[in-house]
């Protein structure tokens, strides 16, 4: 460390008086602590640059506000050194939680769990010094300025190409020590698997740092300085045409597809003029954009388009972009598994707990999770499905297995929690279940999940009958609704008649078909609607456009004894509909 430049830097003692007393500058400087601690941190950086923009006549007070700026950012990120030895990888790590499942190392994946576990192995066995003065320096630079700053000055680049350098000479003698390797790989699997599961929620097991892993962060590490400009380069070029819009194409997302497609065509000819070890397509080197396009920008209908139009003759299942996309697959078939089992573990499904008062309890990061892995299935099934892989002989019977273990996950243990909830959501009459918006998030769910399967061929007949018995009790409770008892509101009257709506709609069924224009009950709520000088929501026009509808045919095929009402009505909601706007 004795080549590390050092920078002396000094600012005024934060001890100082900021009103002519230390007292008053300690009380200070603990109010702008506790005002500090108050700001979000993406807007730190923001508020950091006013105050060092401003001239301001009391220069002691805003120097406090400046150091506990400075302060309390720094002190949320104190592996400092580790910070600057992962920048190496910043294009190219994810944080994915379905892929934490993968059965294996997904090819040219590198998760920041995995870089963090990497560093902790790398920090004890390559270079416990070098790591260890490399935070005591940051610490003292970070003292007197934010930490972004600090480790893109020259100091933290000079740090950072000594520690990048020690790091390829061990990974390349540990590739000669096998018990080296073992204790390297397991010091760095404990960290990945103890990080990963504070991220994530129901992770059994999580996907292995491998030698194959370990190569690829190699050959990162070799290739940095060529590999990291062209990786930006890339993401740059995909978020611009996501962003771009095509004038005159009638098909935007296929055009989208084709460019992207292109665009990768383009990279992988760059990365293979880079040199010899990027030219050997067996090699997860010479299929380093469309991987990153799959990994980073999870575009599985472009990396599709270029297996087929791109891959060539030699694509086989040990392909590392067919490997890539079977260990996404098989990552998104365990998530659904363990996140239902997970939701659901707990209930007695089959003695009707559920349904005897118990509710469904769906946090939001389990719904972010199972949604993402429902998403990301279709999406990769999609992909499999076009190169052929579930009609092979080698590759079907276990996609077919996986895909018979989420039919199974979806019948046997969500469906029957749903049906419970389901009627109950349905028949609350007077106010809504605690679950209810449980309940439409799941049915959605499962809607969404049973295309899917359908559309792979594995249509499920007990999703079928659940869809009846649930149009069929939506029909019975909406007629019921529609029944407005003396002593209720016309306001309680049309939110039970929205619940109910709205479940259906989750399965894409309309209610529509089943308002009656000689129900009196929902006669009285419409007509106390537009009567009322409050203001109607989209939802409640929904219905009562739907009841006028209803009675503008009842007019045209009868004159119903009731006619004089239903013109009344008619000009009424005319009325009200001129008026809204």
């Amino acid at each position: 460390m004795n080549s590390t430049p050092t920078v002396t830097a000094s600012l005024p003692s934060a001890t100082a008086a900021a009103d002519g007393g230390g007292l008053g500058s300690t009380t200070f400087r603990r109010q702008m602590d506790e005002v500090v601690a108050r700001i979000p941190m993406h807007a730190i950086r923001s508020v950091l640059d006013a105050v060092e923009g401003a001239s301001s006549p009391n220069g002691e007070r805003a120097r406090h506000l400046r150091d506990a700026l400075v302060d309390h950012f720094n002190r949320l990120r104190p592996m400092k050194a580790r910070r600057l030895f992962t920048s190496l990888f910043e294009p190219f790590l994810v944080d994915d939680p379905i892929l934490y499942r993968a059965p294996e190392s997904v090819p040219a994946l590198l998760q920041r769990v995995d870089m963090g576990g990497i560093w902790a192995a790398l920090a004890r066995y390559a270079f416990p010094g070098l790591a260890a003065e490399v935070q005591s320096r940051l610490d003292e630079l970070a003292r007197e300025a934010m930490l972004d700053a600090v480790l893109a000055g020259p100091d933290a680049t000079v740090m950072r190409e000594l520690m990048r350098k020690e790091a390829l000479d061990f990974l390349y003698a540990m590739a000669g020590d096998r018990k080296l390797t073992d204790r390297f790989l397991a010091l760095a699997n404990d960290e990945a698997h103890h990080d990963a599961r504070l991220r994530t929620q129901y992770l059994g097991r999580k996907a292995p740092i491998d030698g194959d892993l370990l190569g690829f962060v190699r050959a990162l590490l070799e290739h940095n300085e060529v590999l990291v400009p062209l990786t930006e380069r890339m993401r740059r070029d995909i978020e611009e045409m996501r962003k771009a819009e095509a004038p005159g194409v009638s098909d935007p997302r296929s055009a989208e597809v084709d460019c992207q497609s292109a665009l990768m065509v383009g990279f992988v000819r760059r990365v293979r003029d880079l040199g010899l070890p990027f030219r050997d397509q067996s090699q997860v080197l010479a299929w380093f954009a469309p991987l990153y396009g799959l990994n980073v920008k999870r575009r599985y209908d472009v990396v599709l388009r270029h297996v087929r139009e791109h891959g060539g003759p030699g694509v086989r299942e040990s392909h590392p972009l067919l490997r890539a996309l079977l260990c996404h697959f098989h990552a998104a078939c365990t998530t659904i598994r363990e996140a239902v089992d997970g939701m659901f573990g707990d209930m007695d499904i089959q003695n009707r707990e559920i349904g005897d008062g118990g509710v469904l309890s769906a946090p939001a990061p389990t719904r972010a999770l199972l949604g993402e892995a429902v998403e990301r299935f279709d999406r990769v099934l999609t992909a499999l499905s076009g190169t052929g892989f579930l009609a092979s002989r080698s590759t079907g019977p276990a996609l077919r297995a996986e895909l018979g273990a989420v039919s199974r996950d979806l019948t046997g243990t969500v469906m029957p929690a749903l049906a419970a909830r389901l009627q109950a959501a349905m028949n609350a009459r007077h106010a809504p279940v605690p679950d209810h918006e449980d309940i439409v998030w799941l049915l959605e769910l499962v809607w969404r999940w049973g295309r899917t399967l359908g559309n792979a061929g594995y249509a499920n007949p007990e999703l079928k009958s659940l869809r009846l018995y649930a149009v069929e009790t939506g029909r019975l409770a909406f007629l019921q609704a529609m029944k407005a008892e003396p002593q209720e509101k016309p306001a309680q009257r049309m939110a039970h008649l929205l619940r109910i709506r709205r479940l259906m709609a989750a399965m894409d069924e309309s209610v529509d078909g089943w308002i009656s224009p000689v129900s009196q009950g929902l006669h009285r709520v419409v007509y106390s609607y537009l009567e009322a000088d409050g203001e109607i929501g989209a939802d409640e026009w929904a219905v009562i456009d739907a009841f006028v509808a209803s009675v503008r045919s009842e007019l045209s095929r009868s004159r119903n004894w009731q006619s004089a009402d239903f013109v009344d009505m008619l000009r009424l909601h005319e009325a009200r509909r001129r008026a809204a706007g």
